[in-house]
């Protein structure tokens, strides 16, 4: 299988990315002959290697608006890689395979035995901490990429999630990272045994408008046409998926 994150640019194309979205998601994307061929090959990784495979929930939206909006641009071979929350996602382990530097940051011993046994049938390079907090047992400037699918809503001080994630990184180095929103007044809800998905408001103020970041102090106009067809297609996965999912890319000063 050839993989959907083939290398096709040289390390130096890094300081070209450019900060992307926020973006709500959007069924029309995750139906689109694009992102539905980047989960196929996505999903063909993970059943080779007994990974997580998506087919209904916003994963399948998730990973390939970030594939399309910056990871699709860099050469991995030696990018030195964060990935928040991995669990079994097949997605650190594709950017391991391209030749990324990768160290999971997790809460949970239980899969330390899978990963093992992952490293030596992949033969990567791919570390890992077990953290209690969000305070990251990272050296400074350290991370060429940070990767973030859908956890920033179980970290309880997001702002400090923020601040961890800019020191570890160099500066003009990108966070690709997408996110659970949750619009009380909307009629939506998130289940409390999940953490607390921020609001569009709070996503703006507490991460998007982080100091640290090389964000615009423009408005952020978004996609709100999208929220009823989603937030439907969402529900059909789980009762308790009522809320919806955003992403962005963030770039370090």
């Amino acid at each position: 299988m050839t993989s959907p994150l083939s290398p096709n640019f040289s390390p130096s194309v890094l300081p070209l990315l450019s900060q992307s979205g926020p973006r709500l998601a959007s069924v029309s994307e995750l139906q689109s002959t694009p992102f539905q061929a980047f989960m196929r090959e996505c999903n063909a990784f993970a059943a080779k290697h007994d990974l997580r495979q998506f087919t209904n929930w916003s994963k399948v939206w998730e990973y390939p608006w970030l594939h399309y909006h910056g990871l699709d641009r860099i050469d991995w071979r030696g990018q030195r890689v964060l990935d928040f929350g991995s669990e079994i996602s097949p997605m650190p382990w594709l950017l391991a395979s391209q030749g990324a530097e990768v160290t999971l940051i997790e809460t949970d011993s239980q899969w330390t035995p899978r990963w093992e046994k992952l490293r030596a049938e992949l033969r990567v390079n791919v570390q890992w901490k077990l953290v209690s907090g969000e305070t990251l047992p990272i050296a400074d400037a350290s991370i060429d990429i940070v990767t973030s699918f859908s956890v920033i809503e179980h970290q309880p001080d997001k702002v400090k999630a923020a601040s961890e994630i800019a020191r570890v990184l160099k500066s003009g180095s990108p966070l690709f990272i997408s996110f659970d929103i949750c619009e009380p007044d909307l009629g939506m809800t998130f289940p409390d045994w999940n953490g607390r998905a921020m609001t569009m408001a709070e996503f703006e103020s507490e991460l998007w408008r982080h100091p640290a970041f090389n964000n615009p102090a423009t408005p952020i106009v978004w996609n709100l046409d999208d929220i009823p067809a989603f937030r439907a297609w969402h529900l059909q996965s789980a009762p308790h998926h009522n809320y919806i999912t955003g992403a962005a890319v963030m770039i370090k000063k």
